[in-house]
């Protein structure tokens, strides 16, 4: 009987052959740390950029355990949706970047995974604008949506692919270890330095206005029709104020210096006035506020100006 065989192409790159089992596991594992750690690094940025925005942080002890299950957590929840998006989203793109190659029977490089994934963030803006269109969407969503569906998967395509076009098991599994070392050793070093830029004042934190006497006469509304107006002669008026329980009511009001987080507002007259607001907001839009229970659950009553 004869055999007929077909003869095999060399590209000459050796990287368009048959990724086995592993290959393919390592890279899903690539690309799973490697969206992780894009994340990771994402809100590294964001919680240091909060930092300029009005914020209320805790930091008693229970504070501080709250972060730290709120970031155990979070590594779980990254760690997750990395695993999902990368058997979903990033193997099916190297494996189309292999196909793509293999039909004009090219040498499959880096750059078919990025024209892969360019391809993909233009799909996605076209269909999410043409859905955005039909319900009445912002159209500047097509010019966010490609650059951030570009710039989110390509680093993890270019990763897992590295790591299926390595010829032996164990440096397939290296590439993994390799990406999560480096994206973790980034997220530090832009954590530390964020950190070293507030505390040297090359970037500013936020600090609430430090109104003064002048700035605070006028009226003060909540969102619920709740009015507190404080007059020039020291004199102030509540009408409907309050959380869950409205009160009106005059009294007394000044500006103390206060021991702690800079001046205060002092009311004093009945119980619906007999209170402490803190300063908030910012110098073009302050607010007045006080916490409800314990600051830690960071709930508060806020008054803006009317």
């Amino acid at each position: 009987m004869t055999h007929l065989t077909m003869p095999r192409h060399d590209t000459g790159s050796g990287e368009n052959h048959r990724v086995g089992g592993a290959g393919w596991t390592a890279g899903w594992l690539t690309g799973a740390v490697a969206l992780a750690a894009e994340g990771g690094l994402a809100l590294v940025v964001a919680m240091l950029a909060s930092l300029r925005e009005e914020n209320y942080y805790g930091t008693d002890f229970i504070a501080f355990i709250g972060l730290a299950v709120m970031a155990v957590v979070t590594a779980l929840l990254l760690a997750l949706a990395g695993m999902i998006v990368s058997a979903a989203v990033v193997l099916p793109v190297v494996q189309l970047s292999r196909w793509s190659a293999r039909r004009p029977g090219r040498a499959e490089t880096p750059l078919w995974c990025l024209a892969v994934c360019g391809a993909l963030a233009v799909l996605t803006a076209v269909g999410a604008g043409a859905v955005g269109a039909l319900n009445g969407g912002d159209p500047a969503l097509l010019a966010y949506l490609p650059l951030g569906v570009f710039t989110g998967l390509t680093p993890a395509a270019l990763c897992a692919r590295a790591a299926t076009v390595r010829r032996r098991t164990a440096a397939r599994f290296v590439t993994v270890a390799l990406v999560g070392a480096v994206g973790a050793a980034l997220s530090v070093l832009v954590f530390v330095g964020g950190l070293v830029a507030y505390a040297t004042g090359l970037i500013q934190e936020y600090e609430p206005p430090r109104l003064t006497e002048t700035q605070l006469v006028g009226t003060w509304n909540d969102d619920r029709g709740g009015t507190l107006t404080l007059r020039a002669d020291g004199t102030t008026v509540a009408d409907d104020l309050g959380g869950e329980a409205r009160c009106s009511g005059s009294g007394t009001w000044t500006r103390e210096e206060g021991t702690q987080g800079g001046p205060r507002l002092e009311l004093g007259g009945d119980d619906c006035l007999g209170r402490t607001y803190e300063f908030g907001g910012t110098e073009e839009r302050p607010s007045l506020f006080y916490w409800i229970g314990d600051p830690d659950s960071g709930e508060r009553y806020v008054l803006h100006r009317g």
